[in-house]
């Protein structure tokens, strides 16, 4: 009943849509009534024998790359331009069968309320959906705690794959990790100024993930905590847990998180530039790794030491479609400092990496741009 339901609720965003068409049109219909409609014209040299392609995206992250392809596609009239019309408010209508599809889109700007159509004429619709590694990407829009904000992002780009295409894009680790998101005091190290309350709301089996991490770390201090949050979930306690989260006494339990997110993204492809903007891309790489190596550091790409400080490259990667006239790979540096009088306490580690990260005297971080600009500058201009 409940599929019936969303299937009559997604025909009313796609007029004309019947119950024996495709699943991509199902999807082409969710895109309509979230208001998130792109299309993306196929470059000449990825274009297929049967003529030229139009992209919709469906779910595009650092996780997944996820659209819809109308094959040997015609279009008649021009697509908005949003940032001029100050919006656009869109309406589509689908008929035909395959081999002689028509959708009309109606677009109305909200600025001027002038209404302007444009027509795809194509034979096929199909999804197109390629999972990739995420682990060895970084952003960073929010100061402070940044290896939380970095962990609490890909779990959530896990969650996110989950929920919109479902369970068969992810591993059974990734089943298990994306319930970090539902434990409040992790979720609240949000890598962006907005609260992610909302959209990842608490529940148990939150906690109980956490619990399992914090377990394999050997973490009874935070175990304890946690097993009192199960019992009383109040706000105070959510505080006091996610302020726990950067004492050095958590670095085990972060190293702990983190290399099971790389087990687990370590199991997909990487993405494929071709071969020009891989030569691009390892051009940079080499120059990075230089950099490090005069300054005196010792290692392997893409991680360095030099007596106190450890140096983790983290990148930007661009998707494999959509993205090919403004291509952008950036190189971030994640410098951390633990001076050698540091006392390590319960449950810190040596071998865990970003320990500057965490509070502490003798302890410091910085992130850098690939031109040397500390990210942080960037993040309080912004504010």
């Amino acid at each position: 009943m409940e599929a019936v339901k969303v299937r009559e609720e997604l025909s009313e965003y796609l007029d004309g849509l019947q119950e024996q068409m495709p699943l991509a049109f199902w999807k082409l219909a969710e895109i309509f009534k979230y208001q998130v409609f792109e299309l993306c014209e196929e470059p000449e040299e990825k274009e297929e024998e049967s003529g030229k392609s139009y992209l919709i995206p469906y779910m595009m992250n650092d996780a997944i790359e996820d659209y819809l392809v109308l094959e040997n596609c015609r279009m008649v009239g021009e697509v908005a331009a949003e940032e001029q019309a100050g919006g656009l408010e869109l309406s589509a209508r689908i008929s035909g069968k395959e081999g002689a599809y028509v959708l009309v889109v109606r677009q109305k700007s909200l600025l001027h309320g002038e209404e302007t159509v444009f027509t795809l004429h194509f034979e096929k619709i199909r999804e197109s959906r390629t999972c990739y590694q995420y682990h060895e990407i970084g952003h960073f829009w929010m100061e402070g705690q940044e290896q939380w904000r970095r962990l609490v992002y890909m779990a959530g780009t896990i969650y996110d794959k989950f929920a919109y295409v479902g369970e068969e894009v992810c591993t059974e680790g990734e089943l298990e990790l994306l319930r970090l998101v539902e434990f409040a005091p992790f979720r609240n190290w949000s890598p962006v100024r907005e609260s992610l309350e909302e959209k990842y709301p608490a529940t148990y089996e939150g906690i109980a993930c956490m619990e399992q991490f914090a377990a394999m770390a050997q973490d009874r201090g935070y175990l304890a905590l946690l097993r009192l949050y199960r019992r009383f979930p109040s706000r105070s306690l959510e505080r006091w847990l996610t302020r726990a989260l950067t004492d050095p006494s958590r670095e085990q339990l972060y190293e702990t998180i983190l290399q099971a997110v790389e087990a687990e993204s370590g199991t997909y492809e990487k993405r494929d530039y071709g071969t020009a903007f891989h030569q691009k891309i390892a051009e940079k790489r080499k120059q990075a790794e230089q950099k490090l190596i005069r300054a005196g550091f010792t290692g392997t790409y893409p991680e360095y030491h030099r007596g106190e400080f450890e140096v983790i490259i983290l990148e930007e990667h661009p998707f494999t479609v959509m993205e090919w006239d403004h291509f952008q790979f950036r190189i971030y540096y994640m410098v951390s400092q633990v001076k050698r009088q540091t006392t390590i306490g319960r449950n810190c580690h040596r071998q865990a990496r970003n320990r500057g990260f965490f509070r502490g005297r003798g302890r410091n971080s910085w992130i850098f741009t690939e031109d040397g600009k500390n990210v942080a500058d960037r993040i309080r201009k912004k504010m």
